[in-house]
C-alpha cells in the first residue's frame, strides 16, 4: 500500500460503499455503514478508497439526497453516468476529527470491531462482526472458527477499553 494513502486512511474511518450508479448524471448509490446519519449531514470533502485496486483519491461533495431506499451522492466532476461508474465499490471515508460526538458509553463500529473479548480472564475471541437486533447490538466473537454471540448490553459488559482494545464481560450462563 502507498504509504502516503495508508497515513490517510489511518487518520480516516470508512462511513459507506459506493454501490452502483444511479440515473445518467453522475450520481451513485451510497450504502451507510453507521445508524448516525448525521454523519453525512454536512460532507464537503470524502477520501475514496478501492482495496481491490489499491487507489485513493480526495472529491468533494456537490450533493447528497435520499433516493429509492438508500443515499445518493453526487461529486463534482462527475457528470455522467460511465464517469461515476468508475467509483463503484469504493469506500467512502471521512477523517476521524469529523465524527460527531458521541455520549459516554456509545461506540462506533469501528471502535469496536477487532477488540478482544474477555470474560473474567478466560479469552474468548474477538469482535468480528456487529449484528443490530433493534433493542440492542450483539456482538459476533470468534476464536478458531468457533463463534460466540454476547449481547453488548450494561448487564454483561463490565468495561470497553477502546485505545487498548479490550472488552470485559460478566460470566454468561449460557456458555
Amino acid at each position: 500500500m502507498n504509504p502516503k494513502i495508508k497515513q490517510i486512511l489511518d487518520q480516516s474511518v470508512p462511513i459507506g460503499v459506493i454501490s452502483k450508479v444511479h440515473g445518467l448524471r453522475g450520481e451513485v448509490r451510497f450504502v451507510l455503514f453507521t445508524n448516525i446519519p448525521e454523519i453525512v449531514e454536512n460532507l464537503d470533502e470524502v477520501f475514496l478508497y478501492s482495496e481491490k485496486a489499491d487507489r485513493g483519491f480526495f472529491l468533494k461533495v456537490e450533493g447528497i439526497r435520499l433516493g429509492p431506499k438508500t443515499l445518493l451522492l453526487k461529486f463534482e466532476e462527475f457528470d455522467t453516468r460511465e464517469d461515476a461508474e468508475a467509483l463503484e465499490g469504493f469506500k467512502v471515508y471521512i477523517k476521524r476529527s469529523e465524527l460527531p460526538e458521541l455520549e459516554e458509553d456509545e461506540y462506533y463500529y469501528e471502535q469496536i470491531l477487532d477488540c478482544e473479548v474477555y470474560e473474567e480472564d478466560n479469552y474468548l475471541g474477538k469482535v468480528v462482526d456487529i449484528i443490530e437486533t433493534g433493542s440492542n447490538e450483539v456482538l459476533v466473537v470468534q476464536r478458531e472458527g468457533t463463534e460466540i454471540l454476547v449481547p453488548f448490553i450494561k448487564d454483561y459488559v463490565v468495561e470497553v477499553d477502546t485505545k487498548g482494545k479490550v472488552i470485559r464481560i460478566r460470566k454468561m450462563e449460557w456458555i
